[in-house]
């Protein structure tokens, strides 16, 4: 979860499984898990979820990409991405269980902040339920049962039709309890400041490194020092990481921050692997004050006609992406104030939302060429974004 601040107000810009709200948009995440009084049962419950249409398969991730609205026509099957940002996901398939699916099919998710987005890892393999939204293109959630396929051992075995074995016949929440261990992994440590007193009350984060332009992903829950500045994550699903820390001090615009083992940018930070069964330790490191900014962004147009801002959606995501780098999602009419912003390089896109007062989502023509600009933040800022029409 990232914590920001706007208009004075605490509000919530990132949480990979949150169940807010989308960028300007009525529509929420919310899904009921696969129901069932074992893992057996719960497999079945996700498979019988899929439409006739639908695929089930195992996959690799060869590559992802980020995309904006529109993507088409809607239809039953589209998923609540359909106002927002959204990822396009190109996997191989290795072994399919359910539909026509074969060679390396294209399969649309959220980005994962509030909207039912999966967050896969390109190179890693899957156990897929997916939707169909045309010939060319599925989509997939959280909400389906697609999972990673050494989480999948249960539903892998129902769907090749092979016998259980004990663990199948476990209630849910005993399986996860007895499977957890072996998945994840746990990291602690003590943060300080850099006279060597504790920090206490921070926010201590650990950032999934990955090369795609995606939101970051941060393991383990909301994790916060304690009065001697000691933490301890939980929950690390396997992979290479950035461990951060960071206290907004109220009303100073400034805030506690650092990244292991102790400096303050993100290229001298040092990763580490973490490991399914983990548990690492003395991950010690001081973090020092930085100044926040304000920053307001005025949209205009090139022909001086009324920017469309009833409709305009806006995103503003800080290149470094990890936990110390903020992120906002808005849609408000005007100009687009942000508080406490953290100085770096940031990537600033608008994008215009369907218009769904009739509670539909009709796909409307772009009249504009959306802005995607880089723009470096090293004060309090007041910075121009033109919209151009589009051809």
């Amino acid at each position: 979860m990232r914590i920001g601040k706007r208009d004075g107000v605490l509000f919530e810009v990132l949480n990979i499984l949150s169940l807010a709200s989308t960028a300007g948009s009525s529509l929420a995440c919310s899904c009921l898990a696969g129901g069932g009084a074992n893992m057996r049962e719960v497999a079945a419950s996700y498979s019988n979820r899929v439409s006739a249409s639908g695929v089930i398969f195992e996959g690799v991730v060869e590559k992802q990409e980020a995309r904006t609205w529109p993507i088409g026509a809607p239809t039953d099957e589209m998923p609540i991405f359909i106002a927002g940002p959204y990822r396009v996901v190109s996997i191989q398939v290795l072994r399919a269980y359910r539909g026509q699916a074969a060679g390396t099919v294209i399969v649309l998710t959220g980005m994962g902040y509030g909207d039912c987005g999966f967050d896969f890892e390109t190179g890693k393999q899957y156990l897929v339920y997916a939707d169909r939204i045309d010939s060319e293109r599925l989509s997939t959630s959280i909400c389906t049962g697609t999972s990673p396929v050494e989480h999948a051992g249960p539903a892998l075995r129902f769907l090749r039709g092979e016998k259980p074995i004990p663990d199948d016949l476990l209630a849910p929440e005993t399986y996860y309890d007895k499977m957890r261990p072996q998945w994840y992994g746990m990291a602690c440590g003590r943060v300080k400041k850099a006279d060597g007193t504790p920090l206490a009350d921070a926010q201590v984060r650990m950032t999934l490194i990955r090369d795609e332009p995606f939101p970051p992903t941060v393991a383990g829950e909301l994790e916060s020092s304690k009065s001697n500045g000691s933490f301890c994550i939980e929950s690390i699903r396997p992979g290479k990481y950035l461990l951060t820390a960071e206290k907004e001090v109220d009303d100073a615009n400034i805030r506690w921050m650092g990244y292991y083992p102790g400096v303050v940018k993100h290229s001298e930070a040092v990763p580490f692997e973490a490991r399914g069964g983990d548990k690492l330790s003395d991950l010690n490191f001081t973090v020092r004050k930085q100044a926040l900014f304000t920053v307001t962004f005025h949209i205009t147009t090139s022909d001086g006609t009324s920017p469309p801002l009833k409709r305009l959606a806006f995103s503003v995501e800080n290149l470094d992406r990890d936990a110390l780098g903020y992120r906002w999602n808005m849609h408000e009419e005007g100009d687009y104030k942000l508080f406490g912003v953290p100085p770096g390089k940031y990537l600033v896109q608008t994008y215009i939302l369907p218009d769904d007062s009739e509670g539909k989502n009709p796909v409307q023509p772009v009249n504009w060429q959306m802005v995607r600009q880089e723009v470096e933040i090293q004060s309090n800022s007041r910075i121009e974004l033109k919209l151009s029409p589009a051809n």
